[in-house]
């Protein structure tokens, strides 16, 4: 699938789960509205049905003849003389118990005239219960009907919440299942999409790189076995020679591959012993002496180290070595310059390879170290790879407990320094 087809799949697809997430949302709080109106409901149910009593208990007719004996000593009646309190609570904390709204209530009986308040459980709550929705007249009790009874749940927002708990819970959990696995499968089909690209690349490069060496031993081969040659010892000595060096080319790329697979599949097998990187590097030099005459290409060894033995296999460490000094050729194309430096230091000896090449961009750096990746080049193609070599650099280095730091700017050049531990708990005899 095209890079354009995966990122318009990926839109869409957000954007219906953007969709999916709105719906939820507008549904729960359909959900959180329908349940608080519900308490809404159930509290004036509740003040209904005390007013009711209260009303049924100012008829009664013992009641009644309280009243009276009481008209008989005051002036006037007072409305907690009919709306007694303890009743009144005891009434209110009976309904709202049976309503099953169990949170916390606070409630007054109060002059709505001048704001007094009256009797009730109002403490703390006087300003809630003054702009409280839940407010009834008693003046079907007491007359003038400037008295009202008022009740106020702070705690109501959490009560709903609390009945929805369980289910509120599930929308959020599988919501977050569902955005975690969008952006996970999203991240995987471009990083999929990537490797893919990356192995495509590979293949064409390998198969570039196997061809040049098949092609030209093919045609030093044919070379020989012509007449004119076959007699012609020279000649012969000098096709043969390079049928060799392809064949050791090619040879080498294979083994690089093959290297690689193992580490993947996690079976290499590492032999340590005492070695002496100055000697590894010097052999590395000595590999590259015709390169290095032939393109003028400026070696500045600076080998400070005053210890060089360190444990580590030497084969691979002698693999590291001549991956980071052929790209350091490599990508230094103009007037090549290139230092190799060690020194010590308190846990081991660090090797530095830099060079004043084209450099790496910062955005690219962290992914240089990753199996099939190459920086891209744009429309340059001169310098061929199978974006192999620093990830196997890496491997070994890691493998010896080792670390490598890359330094690099555009058009500056690049350094990389490699700590290799002295590891003597490593040593296998």
């Amino acid at each position: 699938m095209k890079r354009k087809a995966i990122i318009l799949v990926i839109v869409f697809s957000s954007i219906s789960l953007v969709g999916i997430v709105f719906t939820q949302l507008f549904w729960v709080k359909k959900s959180l509205d329908l349940k608080s109106e519900q308490f809404d409901n159930s509290v004036r149910i509740a003040m209904k049905s005390v007013l009711n009593q209260l009303l049924d208990n100012k008829n009664d007719t013992t009641f009644q003849q309280h009243l009276l004996n009481l008209s008989c000593r005051k002036p006037k009646l007072d409305v907690t003389d009919i709306i007694q309190p303890a009743m009144l609570d005891s009434l209110l904390t009976e309904e709202i118990h049976c309503m099953e709204l169990h949170s916390k209530f606070n409630y007054c009986l109060y002059n709505r005239l001048n704001d007094r308040f009256v009797t009730g459980n109002y403490e703390g709550a006087q300003q809630y219960l003054l702009d409280s929705p839940y407010q009834f007249s008693v003046a079907s009790l007491y007359k003038p009907g400037d008295y009202y009874l008022s009740i106020v749940f702070l705690g109501k927002t959490g009560f709903v919440l609390g009945q929805m708990k369980a289910w509120l819970l599930l929308s959020i959990f599988f919501l977050v299942v569902l955005i975690i696995s969008f952006i996970w499968v999203a991240f995987t089909i471009l990083r999929q999409k990537k490797l893919s690209e990356m192995r495509t690349d590979f293949i064409n490069n390998l198969t570039h790189e196997l061809k040049t060496p098949i092609a030209t031993s093919s045609l030093a081969a044919e070379m020989i076995l012509r007449p004119e040659v076959f007699s012609n010892e020279e000649k012969i000595k000098k096709y043969a020679g390079v049928i060799l060096d392809e064949n050791l080319r090619l040879q080498n790329h294979v083994e690089q591959v093959l290297q690689v697979a193992i580490f993947e599949k996690g079976h290499q097998h590492f032999k340590y012993r005492r070695t002496n990187i100055h000697h590894l590097l010097q052999s590395v030099l000595e590999s590259f002496e015709l390169r290095i005459s032939e393109d003028n290409i400026k070696i500045d060894i600076l080998l400070e180290a005053e210890r060089q033995i360190v444990v580590a296999d030497k084969t691979h460490m002698l693999n590291v070595f001549y991956n980071l000094l052929d790209n350091a050729i490599k990508y230094s194309p103009n007037n090549p310059e290139i230092q190799i430096k060690t020194w010590n230091t308190k846990k081991g000896i660090i090797v530095r390879v830099k060079d004043n090449g084209i450099g790496i961009s910062p955005e690219y750096q962290k992914n240089v170290f990753k199996n099939l990746f190459r920086v891209p080049m744009g429309n340059i193609h001169d310098v061929r790879g199978f974006g192999l070599g620093l990830f196997y650099v890496k491997t070994v280095v890691d493998h010896h407990a080792g670390n490598i730091e890359l330094k690099s700017e555009v058009g500056t050049g690049s350094s990389f320094d490699i700590l290799l531990p002295f590891n003597d708990d490593k040593l296998t005899v």
